[in-house]
């Protein structure tokens, strides 16, 4: 049994040494002395505050149904220089606009996909599901039982969301897409190469 103090500590170091979230079970699970969820909440939310009045850049949020520490966007800059160097995953246009379908309809088919995009999706579909960003998730009940395709945890992660349901409006998710209100990239982030016309794939 760890008294509070040394509780909030365990936490910092499992949560630093993480390069994924960590869901509010597995914290449980490590720190020996942790209450129910409302304790876990009220710590982090100590933590933050104490990070908001030391002028921290970075604070505990809940992301893709775990919690991690993620930068402030004002040091956004800061950290695209460190990553410039690094090369980060981009996606098609093609693959994009697949990736948008799924997200806001799913469970859909690939038959589905195709016939809104215009065009034949496979290899989109493929590339997606290599990069984890979406999986099999059943089949239709109909002729031929077709696949069901629905984003994944990793989508989450990417995009900083806690829950599919977190998922912004189609014109704000579209800027995210194209670059036009997020001109300084974070690392870890995919990033979309949103030159050209749409094409099949």
């Amino acid at each position: 049994m760890h008294d509070p103090v040394t509780i909030k500590r365990i936490l910092e170091a499992v949560l630093f040494a993480s390069d994924i979230p960590v869901e509010m079970k597995r914290l449980r699970d490590i720190i020996d002395g942790i209450g129910d969820e409302k304790e876990l909440l009220g710590i982090i939310g100590i933590l933050n505050g104490e990070y908001e009045r030391e002028g921290r850049p970075f604070r505990v949020v809940e992301v893709a149904g775990g919690f991690q520490y993620e930068t402030l966007p004002r040091y956004g800059p800061y950290i695209e220089r460190l990553y410039r160097s690094r090369v980060r995953p981009r996606l098609s246009r093609a693959s994009l606009e697949t990736l948008a379908i799924v997200a806001y309809r799913q469970p859909i088919s690939k038959a589905e996909v195709d016939a809104l995009r215009g065009v034949d999706s496979d290899a989109s579909l493929n590339t997606l599901q290599n990069r984890s960003l979406i999986e099999v998730t059943g089949r239709a009940e109909t002729v031929g039982k077709p696949l069901l395709y629905g984003t994944t945890v990793e989508f989450l992660r990417y995009f900083g969301l806690n829950d599919i349901k977190d998922l912004p409006g189609a014109d704000e998710l579209a800027s995210m897409f194209d670059g036009t209100e997020f001109e300084e990239p974070v690392p870890d982030q995919l990033s979309f190469d949103t030159d050209g016309e749409s094409a099949p794939g």
